[in-house]
């Protein structure tokens, strides 16, 4: 076994349970799962054992049928799945922020409010005009710059789609267009940037910051490939940014990669857990880790697991003692632990 194995694999446990899982995160001690419209709530120990502790049902069911309008499908029926990333504002009386990557082809957003209990529309895009297969939140914190939320989106043509939410909700803005019939939410306006990433859809997306102030962006699609970049937040000066009140931030590509055959089978689940090591998952339920930094992603090690059609995977560090945990949610729900 070579240091690289000793690393990844020196001890590895895992739990199964069985139960169909389209989306995971993790959020503190706690697991989200989303099943069909349902999220279930699984409380984790430190050995990595699950208990379900809460079921809120039909959530994006309902919010779907009755919340916002449904683009039909040619055949005249109506797709209601949907995948959702939570977002956090920094704007005074504003809740958190859910955004939703839906099949008719719209990416919307939605308030937050009352600790919870109401889960208001505010915009909605039909940018991608094909099915929206993932949306990704993040932030970007510069010295001496206000911090600002950035949204991803990804669809199903392999375009990647990058939005400005601080700017789009600050008061006096211009990038949210007004509805074209009141009652119906406010759209959003250009994307800060749009890339081709891969040849089709795009089914796990994750990004993470890097000492220079950049940000670490990758993604895995269905024909196998991975797509890593570099992705650079300047701010524009006042007097360059024209019409906005403020600084305004462009988006650039510094550096990309691509492994157009990194798997076999569809790429359903990714997480870079650091600059240098980036983990994915796939419906042949591998799970493979990835050497980064050094041009391409470069293949470190890989292990079977015993989820079938994994749909979504999350990773977090636990404790010195406990080492990292890998969640994967397909037709079932397995956690994994490994140790340094």
């Amino acid at each position: 076994m070579d240091a690289l194995e000793d690393y990844v694999w020196p001890r590895a446990t895992s739990e199964l349970i069985l139960l169909p899982v389209t989306g995971l995160e993790c959020v503190g001690d706690r697991l989200l799962a989303g099943e069909g419209p349902d999220v279930l709530v699984y409380s984790l120990d430190f050995g990595g054992h699950l208990r379900m502790i809460k079921r809120v049902q039909n959530l994006l069911g309902h919010y779907l049928i009755h919340g916002f309008r449904v683009r039909p499908e040619p055949n005249g029926d109506l797709d209601l799945e949907a995948m959702v990333a939570v977002c956090e504002l920094d704007q005074p009386g504003l809740g958190p922020l859910v955004a939703a990557a839906c099949s008719d082809g719209a990416v919307r957003l939605f308030l937050l409010q009352d600790s919870g209990r109401i889960l208001q529309l505010l915009a909605e895009t039909f940018h991608h005009k094909r099915c929206v297969l993932k949306v990704h939140s993040f932030t970007h914190e510069a010295p001496n710059q206000r911090r600002r939320l950035l949204l991803c989106s990804a669809a199903t043509d392999g375009s990647l789609a990058f939005w400005d939410l601080t700017t789009m909700l600050d008061h006096d803005s211009t990038v949210l267009e007004p509805p074209v019939d009141p009652g119906l939410p406010y759209r959003l306006g250009t994307p800060s940037l749009t890339l081709q990433a891969h040849s089709c859809g795009i089914n796990s997306l994750h990004t993470l910051p890097t000492r220079e102030g950049h940000h670490l962006v990758a993604s895995g699609s269905e024909d196998g490939s991975l797509h890593v970049f570099v992705l650079a937040v300047e701010m524009l000066q006042l007097e360059e940014a024209v019409g906005e009140a403020g600084l305004v931030p462009q988006l650039r590509v510094l550096e990309e990669y691509s492994v157009p055959c990194a798997r076999a089978a569809h790429v359903t689940g990714l997480k870079i857990l650091s600059p240098s090591i980036m983990v994915s998952a796939s419906i042949d339920q591998r799970l493979t880790f990835w050497r980064l930094g050094h041009g391409e992603p470069t293949f470190m090690n890989s292990t079977v697991f015993h989820v079938p059609d994994v749909a979504d995977m999350d990773c977090w560090p636990v404790s010195p003692e406990f080492g990292h945990r890998c969640a994967l949610g397909g037709q079932g729900l397995e956690v994994y632990n490994w140790y340094d």
